[in-house]
């Protein structure tokens, strides 16, 4: 009985195992980024960050392509230049900023992503950042939720097919156990 108890066991644990991983493909030099992002800048003693929506539209944009250390170098020294010259404006927040110092901190922005063959332009409001793709397809808007879904979540057949495979073997070695010993009862009653 043991026997039987310890091939169920390996049998789920190598069903089990056989489940895909999903990584998420963000590397160190689009983390880098990533981290910068999430950084503040120091308006006249306010604390400004990037809105969460662009940084989690960013990164799902980053799990589709390969950055390198030199792009990933460019477009931090341009977010620490956008941070330095938010601070320097002696507002408080970025709704303060006049027109000419928004179009100023989209400019930085449309420098980050030209190193990405991006573009970014003012959002419809003429305040937020929209950056888009050569062929026109949306990166980053705060008007939409641009969150592609990730992981296990996209395919359950992984786990599907491992629970089949590991009920059929676990029903093989239950019935190859069970005819062994009905065989071997056979035996000594002979």
């Amino acid at each position: 009985m043991k026997k039987l108890f310890a091939g169920l066991a390996a049998a789920l644990i190598i069903g089990l195992s056989c489940v895909s991983a999903f990584a998420a493909g963000i590397n160190s030099s689009e983390a880098s980024v990533l981290n910068n992002m999430r950084t503040p800048a120091n308006m006249k003693g306010n604390s400004v960050y990037v809105p969460a929506s662009y940084i989690n539209q960013a990164e799902s944009y980053f799990n589709t392509i390969d950055m390198t250390t030199a792009q990933a170098g460019k477009i931090n020294s341009i977010i620490g230049q956008a941070r330095s010259f938010l601070g320097s404006t002696g507002k408080s927040s970025v709704k303060e900023l006049s027109a000419s110092e928004r179009k100023t901190l989209i400019n930085y922005a449309s420098a980050a992503a030209a190193v990405l063959n991006l573009s970014a332009a003012a959002g419809s409001d003429d305040r937020n950042i929209k950056v888009i793709t050569k062929n026109g397809k949306t990166v980053v808007d705060d008007s939409t939720n641009i969150i592609k879904t990730t992981g296990a979540e996209e395919s359950v057949l992984p786990y599907v097919a491992s629970g089949v495979l590991t009920v059929l073997l676990s029903i093989s070695v239950f019935g190859l156990t069970y005819l062994k010993r009905k065989s071997a009862a056979y035996e000594e009653v002979r």
